[in-house]
């Protein structure tokens, strides 16, 4: 999840809401479909009980569709059936969706310790950051997030979060830092730029800030809290008139 950073005018300070800018598939035929995968698992489940893969293509549908408990008893069955070790991912990710922060952060942390899963440690340091980041634990998170980047230096998503992770402990200038990175790996993340401007903002630099705030609205033209942040640091500029156009 991301960050979305909101000004407010007095006093100045940032009002955190979770918003991701990644493209997502959430509505009624989505849930049909799923609704049909539990179904067609679940009969093929009756007729051979011991498969692994059926099992596991079912927690998958039954995640997707909301049912966390019972994705994670189905993965469960999956990795009793066959010790593939990525099954114990797929299970902390229900955890971590259902909101067992902590049983989520002992798997992923049991995978850490194994060689061959090379091709997903950045994805279990990056969760692991991001169960702590919510646990409120933020020199977790950090330390995390940074191992996550150095398996993959070029997710402009962990960066992301190292950034907001930074921001919320007041390292306002080591924040700028990971959102300029981010940017420059994704210039189409408006999160990204707001959350910059936001940072640029609390270090008085108000005519960055903006021009953050615009780069943001130019991907997003609707989103109303960089439209907020953006009237405010006009205030900041003394630029009222053009503030109070964007507040209307």
């Amino acid at each position: 999840k991301e960050i979305f950073l909101l000004l407010l005018v007095l006093p100045i300070i940032s009002s955190c809401t979770f918003l991701d800018d990644r493209k997502k598939i959430s509505n009624e035929k989505y849930n049909i479909t799923n609704r049909e995968i539990i179904n067609n698992f679940s009969k093929a489940i009756t007729k051979n009980p011991n498969n692994f893969f059926f099992y596991l293509e079912r927690g998958k549908a039954k995640q997707n569709f909301g049912d966390f408990r019972g994705a994670i008893n189905d993965f469960n069955y999956s990795f009793n059936l066959n010790k593939d070790y990525k099954f114990i991912f797929y299970r902390a990710n229900a955890k971590f969706d259902f909101g067992d922060y902590e049983g989520a952060i002992k798997d992923y942390e049991q995978l850490t310790l194994i060689k061959d899963l090379k091709g997903i440690k950045d994805q279990i340091f990056f969760n692991i950051a991001s169960a702590q980041l919510t646990n409120l634990n933020y020199s977790g998170a950090l330390n995390n997030y940074s191992k996550a980047i150095l398996y993959d230096d070029n997710d402009y998503y962990a960066y992301l979060n190292r950034g907001n992770t930074k921001f919320i402990t007041n390292d306002y200038l080591g924040a700028i830092e990971d959102y300029s990175k981010s940017i420059s790996i994704n210039n189409e993340s408006f999160v990204s730029f707001n959350n910059n401007g936001v940072s640029k903002f609390k270090t008085g630099n108000f005519k960055s800030a903006l021009e953050d705030f615009k780069s943001s609205l130019k991907i997003n033209p609707k989103n109303y809290n960089t439209l907020y942040n953006k009237s405010i640091t006009l205030f900041k500029l003394n630029e009222k008139k053009k503030a109070c156009i964007d507040l209307k």
